[in-house]
């Protein structure tokens, strides 16, 4: 008899466990456009390795800076038993006389100042990240686009800065004036080292 219950337990606890149910991190953008949000226990997976390709130490120039992004891939554990593979962005940008505008290299993951990954576009052709600089209030934040070319020997990434202006209040500032990017507003192209 107390065989029968143990089983009887054992069986109940199997059944009502449920596991989380994976699905390839490129569909985030479908939940997104769904407007319901990720369904709980939803684990958005690199399964088709899209972000190990970004991965890696990226450097380039322009405007006479030189930026250094460090790119990384974690799991993002979100509420309600969501996870998401996500890439991690670390930067270091220097004047052409070495002097460092920015440093965020060191920073902890859990840092907001470190640009954390979002979505891939529908057809997976380029990923946008979430970029909070040390201003935000004044214009230092925005939306990362990186791409990489489908097909290359020698790829390059492309990233660039879409400013977010809508949360801006310039009369609270300092001069009443926008904040400087330190990130490219235009284009760059980096190189894999």
């Amino acid at each position: 008899m107390k065989n029968i219950i143990k089983v009887t337990c054992l069986l109940m606890i199997v059944f009502s466990c449920k596991g989380q149910q994976i699905v390839p991190v490129e569909k985030a953008i479908e939940y997104r456009d769904a407007g319901n949000g990720v369904p709980d226990g939803i684990y958005l997976k690199d399964v088709n390795n899209l972000l190990d390709k970004y991965v890696g130490t990226w450097i380039g120039s322009v405007d006479a800076k030189s930026y250094t992004f460090v790119v990384s891939k974690y799991k993002n554990n979100l509420s309600r038993g969501v996870s998401q593979d996500e890439l991690l962005i670390r930067f270091l940008i220097t004047k052409s006389d070495g002097t460092i505008i920015e440093d965020t290299r060191s920073l902890p993951d859990t840092s907001p100042y470190v640009i954390k990954g979002d979505y891939f576009n529908k057809t997976a052709s380029y990923y946008t990240s979430n970029y909070m600089g040390k201003n935000p209030e004044c214009g230092q934040s925005g939306t990362i686009f990186i791409s990489l070319p489908k097909k290359s020997v020698n790829p390059q990434m492309k990233l660039f800065l879409m400013p977010d202006r809508d949360l801006m209040d310039v009369k609270k500032c300092p001069g009443q004036k926008v904040a400087e990017q330190v990130l490219p507003i235009k284009s760059i192209f980096l190189t894999k080292q």
